[in-house]
């Protein structure tokens, strides 16, 4: 055998175990929003972003991100994307499993209340001036207490960096937060978190490539019994 031969031999093996061992891909769509998916520095980080590369590893896939605004979350808009699934601690309500098909749940969470830390609260929801983003399940909240004749004070912003700024200059008392959310708020500016659930709900992931549906399961079943989730969430929220 020739020197040339054999090169062109072991160029073949490579190849061949590069497609066997990366030749599926596994396309995830991250909704953009701390802590679960945001950019640091020029780098992408978050909750999810370690999750789905856990998964990626536990299945031999190589794994690539697509960063979306959380607005893409629309039944006539995610088949359109090309991707298999889309993450960023979507909460798997009632009327969400209606319209999207998920994998099964891997982190518990809820919706909770966060307060400045110089405020003492008594949980009479009159007292203090709430923050709520435009259009989310916090201002349905304080609508329908405001319906039901309760003096609700609150200001509407567009975004949750809005809300966090305000509780921080101290225009706002309290806001509306997902609880992984709240316990990663806590840890970074010292706010509080009011010790009752609005509700409580799982997370999980929009699954857009049915196909993968076993595979994914069986992946997070896994790293869920085996602790490797909540020590993820533990390196952002700390101990809850």
């Amino acid at each position: 055998m020739t020197i040339k031969n054999a090169v062109a031999i072991l160029l073949l093996a490579i190849l061949l175990i590069s497609i066997y061992t990366f030749g599926q891909f596994l396309k995830i769509g991250l909704l953009l929003g701390e802590p679960y998916a945001y950019w640091l520095s020029i780098k992408l980080s978050g909750i999810e972003y370690d999750i789905w590369r856990a998964i990626g590893t536990e299945l031999n896939m190589q794994v690539e991100f697509y960063v979306l605004p959380f607005s893409v979350l629309d039944a006539a808009v995610l088949p359109k994307l090309g991707l298999d699934v889309i993450a960023g601690g979507i909460h798997m309500t009632d009327e969400r499993k209606k319209v999207f098909e998920f994998t099964q749940p891997y982190i518990n969470s809820g919706l909770a209340i966060v307060l400045r830390k110089d405020i003492k609260w008594d949980g009479d929801i009159e007292k203090i001036t709430f923050g709520v983003k435009k259009g989310s399940t916090g201002e349905r909240i304080v609508r329908d207490w405001v319906k039901s004749g309760k003096k609700i004070k609150y200001s509407t912003f567009v975004s949750n960096e809005e809300i966090v700024i305000n509780l921080l200059i101290k225009k706002i008392d309290g806001a509306f937060f997902d609880y992984i959310n709240a316990l990663y708020l806590s840890k970074k500016y010292g706010f509080q978190v009011h010790k009752d659930l609005i509700y409580s709900t799982n997370i999980g992931a929009v699954l857009l490539n049915s196909s993968l549906e076993k595979k994914l399961n069986d992946a997070i079943s896994k790293l869920v019994s085996n602790g490797t989730i909540q020590r993820i969430l533990t390196s952002y929220v700390g101990s809850f």
